[in-house]
């Protein structure tokens, strides 16, 4: 399991389904910005790759909204992450990237997630916790495009895991309004709760066998 650029390249070049790209593609966003991800964020790349998933999904999702304006420099961008997502002030980061700290028991959190992820044969690399968003992202790409089990128990999966590990996910933009976030990491963030809240109304609808509307 990675959580750098590599995965969204991978995906891309496995012929994943659009989901499975876009989560692929959030995990390196949310993951300590390297200069090749500043690169892409800074010359569109990103923006029209992750564009181009999203208008492919099985459901329409609004993007016109979307702001991608990068910070101005790359050391920009890595203290953004830091003081947005890991260090913070005094009472640490405005939104902690690990699922535990908004679970209200991580030790449960981290033994439920564990599980999951044995499971279906998932490894998180040494020194990554198991509730790193990323890590979870990146999970449900592998999850969304896997073919070898019975469609029905993937949908089912997939609906487990959005209702009990990411539920946390689709209140990103609120947890991190009071940190005054760079635009890229608001839109990011606005675009991530969103894109988590369709997907699981739409695999709620697609196990009861219900249609989707735009959200």
């Amino acid at each position: 399991m990675t959580t750098t650029a590599e995965t969204r390249q991978s995906i891309e070049a496995s012929g994943a389904p659009p989901r499975s790209r876009v989560y692929a593609q959030l995990a390196v966003a949310y993951s300590f910005p390297g200069t090749s991800f500043y690169a892409g964020v800074k010359d569109g790349l990103m923006s029209t790759e992750l564009s181009a998933a999203l208008t492919r999904l099985p459901y329409r999702l609004r993007i016109s909204d979307l702001s991608w304006r990068a910070p101005s420099t790359y050391d920009e961008m890595q203290t953004e992450y830091i003081r947005l997502f890991q260090v913070g002030g005094r009472q640490g980061p405005p939104c902690s990237l690990h699922a535990g700290h908004h679970t209200g028991d991580r030790i449960r959190t981290l033994q439920n997630l564990i599980r999951f992820y044995d499971y279906f044969g998932f490894r998180v690399v040494e020194c990554v916790m198991p509730d790193h968003f990323p890590v979870q992202l990146e999970f449900m790409s592998e999850l969304s495009a896997d073919r070898s089990l019975d469609p029905a128990s993937i949908r089912r999966a997939q609906a487990d895991f959005l209702r009990t590990h990411l539920a946390w996910a689709e209140g990103l933009a609120r947890l991190l309004a009071g940190g005054s976030p760079h635009p890229f990491y608001r839109s990011l963030t606005l675009l991530t709760g969103r894109f988590i809240a369709a997907d699981r109304r739409f695999i709620s609808q697609a196990i009861g066998g219900g249609q989707h509307a735009e959200q």
